[in-house]
């Protein structure tokens, strides 16, 4: 299937399902990257002081609406969340592409109490790199919990006969998926990047 029909295929699986849900971030299995790629998506060297790069990645942090949940600059170590929501899918179904599952789970989680309660987390690390460079890498999360519930699927197959109704006791689940999509990083650093050169900019003013 490509691309095209895939992205129209998925549309209509949503709209059937009956609910909004943004385009799945993860890529399938077999476009995982490197360990050097991820690594060189995540990672910045930048021509500025340690000071400036943790001040211009707090304020994007803050102006695109993120929670500073831990802000450590002795170690430097950036923490920080988006607003839980409510969603029918988990981190790790974003990694399904089978239509007909996608709707099974939607279907599954269309009562309030059994969605999973979603949010995004960075995980920014900050330190010298050099004489007059800092280095920082940001690692992107979708994170996901959702709470233990009693529900009736109905099995079907040759052990089933016609089919029949199960309960299904289930446990609290916890999910974290890494973001690994470059558009993703490579949109926050280039705020961060703007932000650097606003700094610099606003130093040499005042410097003179």
């Amino acid at each position: 299937m490509n691309r095209r029909v895939w992205v129209i295929a998925l549309a209509a699986a949503f709209a059937l399902a009956g609910c909004r849900h943004p385009a799945p971030m993860m890529k399938p299995a077999s476009a995982e990257l490197s360990l050097e790629q991820r690594r060189e998506m995540q990672t910045r060297e930048w021509a500025a002081p340690i000071d400036v790069v943790f001040g211009a990645t707090l304020a994007d942090l803050q102006d695109q609406g993120w929670t500073l949940e831990t802000v450590d600059r002795a170690a430097g170590l950036v923490r920080a969340t988006t607003d839980k929501r409510l969603d029918a899918f988990g981190p790790e179904d974003e990694r399904v592409y089978d239509l007909e599952a996608r709707r099974r789970t939607a279907k599954r989680h269309a009562d309030v109490a059994m969605k999973w309660s979603r949010w995004k987390e960075a995980v920014i690390h900050i330190e010298h790199w050099g004489a007059d460079t800092t280095r920082q890498r940001i690692v992107l999360n979708l994170r996901g919990t959702l709470p233990s519930m009693s529900y009736h699927e109905r099995m079907e197959g040759p052990w089933h006969g016609r089919g029949r109704d199960v309960m299904i006791n289930a446990p609290a689940v916890e999910q974290t998926v890494e973001i690994d999509l470059p558009e993703a990083y490579g949109a926050v650093f280039d705020r961060v990047a703007r932000g650097i050169e606003q700094r610099a900019a606003k130093s040499a003013a005042d410097g003179k």
